[in-house]
């Protein structure tokens, strides 16, 4: 029923009641005063009304008390329900946390006895509400020394402790984090101990740990490795330099010697004499391509547009009875190394630069432009070109395309090209078609790259 119908029932209830009383008042006057009933009911003397009306007033106000009185108590009991139900959902909620946070959570109070386990808690530990912790779970009949709950309890602080114990399914490693718990006033009146199985992953960290071990060995003998190839490199470079230094000088004395100037002895010593220049470039490269691995690299903005331009003079005294077209395209920079840069742009200009002397107007080209959704660079020309069916040959050491046959070189370039972008965390690639020019492009780290000016 509603409050409104209660405070309706009340105040019927009141009115039968002083209905009743005003009759009741009528019948006892009329036994013991003069006249009938009905005179002292509708008229009654005037002292008698008096009392009647006293009377009446008194029960009209203990009517209306009580029915205040019950309106507010049924209202209060409204709130406290409404309150127990608040309760109750918060309960509730806090519960389904406590059972989906994976980890076995229990509440104990100060006297360490166990309020509450979760279900993961139970399952880990055994249910034993109502129990207290150190009887239950440790068999004692007082706190254990150095409880990390009870550490809790004294300084306030969250504590966490890590522990090894042989179960069922072999040794398990737990970590337990201690928390007190407050009221609002801030006082500890509970604590939350978590429990946590770490075991899967002090195994991971125990096998990173054998991993990292086994990697600093294995870059010591990379480091040692790399010194030695570095000796043997020196070693053999100059050892073979000796040597063709010797043939060399031989076939400088040969060359004075008149009879040298019969054709068929001219010839054998031009051989020797390309054949020593040419082992010298080719000992040269490979020590470049050696080196791109070992060096360390140095991070800066560098203009590429006037690196080329640095690149592109150097080839023109050179060669200058070549007439070369090149256009570059202005304000590029990017972030990188400046000596590894400029090794791709050598190799990558050197190689236009040679297989453009066919070409009727050689012309060679450098900009950006965009591959697939990224920024990139490219050296284009309109030399001998390549077959795209030989593409996968193009950046491996010695390995020299049928159409390059007659052109001279070490067939480094492109390999060492590709190790100097790969060292800046990109790759190169390259297009052409035969007798109509190549492409090479090449790209570095989005995040490492400046703007371009003017774009």
């Amino acid at each position: 029923m509603s409050i409104a119908g209660r405070q309706l029932t009340t105040f019927l209830v009141g009115m039968s009641i002083m209905l009743v009383s005003w009759v009741m008042d009528a019948a006892l006057d009329t036994a013991f005063e003069r006249g009938s009933f009905f005179t002292q009911l509708l008229s009654p003397a005037d002292h008698d009304m008096a009392i009647r009306i006293w009377f009446l007033a008194t029960v009209l106000f203990f009517i209306v008390y009580i029915s205040r009185n019950n309106t507010r108590q049924r209202q209060q009991e409204a709130r406290v329900r409404a309150a127990l139900h608040s309760a109750e959902l918060e309960r509730s909620r806090s519960q389904a946390i406590l059972e989906s946070l994976g980890d076995a959570i229990s509440l104990q109070d100060l006297e360490m006895r166990i309020l509450y386990q979760n279900k993961a808690h139970i399952a880990m530990m055994g249910e034993h509400l109502g129990e207290y912790c150190y009887q239950a779970y440790q068999g004692q009949e007082a706190i254990c020394s150095g409880c990390h709950l009870d550490q809790s309890y004294r300084d306030g602080e969250t504590h966490k402790t890590e522990r090894q114990a042989l179960t069922a399914q072999g040794l398990r490693c737990t970590e337990i984090i201690s928390t007190p718990l407050r009221d609002a006033s801030g006082r500890i009146v509970a604590g939350v101990e978590s429990v946590r199985d770490v075991t899967e992953r002090k195994r991971a960290d125990l096998e990173i740990e054998r991993m990292n071990r086994e990697l600093e060995l294995r870059a010591l003998e990379l480091v040692e490795a790399n010194r030695e190839l570095e000796s043997f490199c020196y070693s053999l470079s100059h050892d073979l330099r000796s040597y063709i230094t010797r043939i060399s000088t031989a076939q400088q004395i040969l060359s004075q010697n008149p009879q040298l100037e019969d054709p068929e002895l001219a010839y054998p010593a031009g051989i020797i004499e390309e054949s020593c220049r040419g082992m010298e470039e080719l000992i040269e490269a490979i020590l470049t391509l050696s080196r791109l691995s070992r060096e360390t690299m140095h991070w800066e903005d560098v203009p590429l547009s006037e690196l080329a331009q640095q690149v592109v003079l150097q080839l023109r005294q050179g060669d200058l009875q070549r007439q070369v077209e090149v256009v570059l395209q202005p304000g590029i920079v990017v972030r990188g190394d400046r000596n590894l840069l400029r090794v791709i742009l050598e190799n990558l200009f050197a190689n236009a630069w040679k297989y453009t002397a066919q070409a009727p107007v050689p012309r060679i080209e450098m900009g950006s432009t965009t591959c697939e959704g990224r920024r990139c660079f490219y050296v284009r020309d309109n030399g001998i070109g390549f077959d795209m069916a030989d593409q996968e040959l193009l950046f491996h050491p010695f390995k020299r395309l049928k159409n390059a046959q007659g052109y001279p070189g070490t067939g480094v370039g492109l390999a060492t090209v590709e190790r100097a972008v790969q060292r800046h965390g990109g790759r190169v690639w390259g297009e052409g078609a035969l007798g109509e020019g190549a492409s090479f492009f090449f790209t570095l780290p989005e995040k490492m790259e400046s703007a371009v000016a003017g774009e």
